[in-house]
């Protein structure tokens, strides 16, 4: 007998704070995409990056979302903006751009071929790659306050 499961892709897997910066980013991107379009997507990656980071960043995500419109399996379910949960697809996508950034290519092609049809794989994973450098760059970049200081003032 099969169990009954509600696996849909809203499903709470990850909680915000628990992301690292690329995946945190991917996310809120989705969402402020889903959310209120270019504009409110556009303004997030603003907010978090230098200008011309961003610039390379919202293209990148323009170049993505444009593949993912017609080729899309189903479309992704996200969570509201400021929701401290991570939805089943949203946890899939951010992972889906981190591993064709910083990844194995195999992979990432992989998860593309769950999210769109065969002949979008190769755009989607490229735009990806595309906005997954850019997120992590910013998140390299993003403030060293969250570094805790040591113990000690020493310094070895």
């Amino acid at each position: 007998m099969k169990h009954a499961r509600d696996l849909t892709g809203q499903m709470p897997v990850d909680q915000m704070a628990q992301l690292d910066g690329l995946n945190g980013l991917t996310v809120a991107a989705l969402r402020a995409w889903n959310a209120g379009g270019a504009l409110r997507a556009h303004a997030l990656l603003c907010d978090r990056m230098a200008e011309p980071m961003a610039l390379a960043a919202f293209e990148a995500l323009q170049d993505l979302t444009e593949v993912l419109g017609p080729h899309i399996r189903r479309p992704l379910r996200c969570h509201a903006p400021n929701c401290t949960c991570v939805g089943l697809d949203e946890a899939a996508f951010a992972r889906f751009v981190q591993e064709a950034a910083l990844g194995d290519r195999e992979d990432a092609l992989l998860l593309a071929s769950i999210l769109v049809q065969p002949r979008a794989i190769l755009p989607l994973t490229d735009a990806a790659a595309r906005l997954g450098l850019c997120l992590h760059r910013a998140a390299l970049r993003a403030p060293q306050s969250r570094i805790p200081e040591p113990a000690s003032a020493t310094r070895h």
